[in-house]
């Protein structure tokens, strides 16, 4: 088995069989590089799309298993792999927190482009957190779902999403450590390991141990890391303050989370503007077991027919401010 089709360990054969049947590849230039999409496209033509964008230490082909899910829904589903991560081009390991959600929102342009659709963000882990970066920059999204909300611009998120949240009982040396980052670009691409800053030993819970077992030999996520995505990851703040969203924002929290603490993204949800929504799921941080993603994809499949249903009787009660977008069959 090759390092590009080591991701096969991960499902049953019934899941392999309906990647065979619908998977399709597509290319786009975002950020100056190539990056990867795999598509499955629903026979319905004008059924809406979801673009569903993995973590840090993932890539699109970890995020199967909700893919058929959505696609049995009625979905168009798209999965992109972010620079210099999973299939995608760069130089592993090296890319921030903007470049990531640039990605992001040009496959949201490309999607919405070529499928003539509404288009809607998932994203889970650091993921969840660029879907609304991404949104809040301009991608062309009805809604957005975050399973984790992370704010890369407040100086605490970065911590709290590594294996150092202790710092911050240390205000003084938080705000010296993110000073010195900024001025290193000398050695901006200078890599360190990946498990120095994750805490990945507490990816997943018990039920998924087999699954950590194949991920830790797995060759395609990045296992080293580039100080300026560390910079990124202190610095980075959205185009759109959580106060400020308008966007449809559905917040799922992992209740059983021991890699980033539950409070992060219960902090993250009670600062953002409406319209929103709140769930907690009884998972750890990531999980590939079908209770989870079903669980991820009814929540997700009922806020997004919310918000097209509110938009729809907005429009007929507001004919001549309606936006002529399509409707999905």
């Amino acid at each position: 088995m090759t390092g590009t089709e080591y991701w096969h360990r991960y499902y049953d054969e019934e899941t392999l069989a309906f990647c065979e049947r619908f998977r399709q590849s597509a290319e786009i230039q975002s950020t100056g590089v190539r990056i990867h999409l795999d598509v499955y496209a629903n026979p319905n033509a004008q059924a809406p799309v979801v673009i569903v964008n993995h973590g840090g230490a993932g890539y699109s082909r970890m995020l199967i298993t909700g893919a058929m899910l959505l696609h049995q829904r009625g979905y168009t589903v798209v999965l992109p792999d972010q620079r210099g991560q999973g299939l995608s081009g760069g130089n592993r390991g090296d890319y921030t927190i903007e470049e990531s959600a640039q990605n992001i929102a040009d496959a949201c342009r490309w999607a919405k482009s070529k499928f003539q659709n509404d288009v809607f963000l998932v994203g889970a882990s650091v993921g969840g957190g660029l879907a609304y970066y991404a949104a809040a920059a301009g991608a062309p999204a009805a809604a957005v779902a975050c399973l984790n909300l992370f704010d890369f611009g407040n100086g605490i998120d970065g911590f709290e999403i590594s294996r150092m949240p202790w710092l911050l009982r240390f205000p003084r040396i938080c705000h010296i450590a993110r000073a010195a980052l900024s001025r290193l670009d000398r050695v901006h691409r200078v890599q360190i390991p990946f498990h120095w800053i994750g805490a990945f030993d507490h990816l997943m819970d018990e039920r998924d141990a087999q699954f950590q077992s194949y991920w830790q030999s797995d060759p395609i996520p990045p296992r080293w890391v580039s100080l300026r995505l560390l910079t990124s990851n202190l610095n980075t703040a959205p185009a759109i303050a959580f106060e400020d969203n308008r966007i449809p924002v559905l917040v799922i929290n992992q209740a059983r989370d021991k890699m980033v603490a539950p409070a992060v993204t219960h902090r993250n949800y009670e600062r953002l503007g409406a319209p929103k929504r709140y769930v907690e799921i009884p998972f750890g941080h990531w999980s590939n077991q079908i209770e989870f993603w079903e669980m991820v994809v009814n929540n997700c499949d009922d806020w997004f027919r919310e918000v097209l249903s509110r938009r729809d009787l907005e429009a007929a009660s507001n004919p001549d401010t309606s936006l002529a977008e399509p409707k999905p069959g």
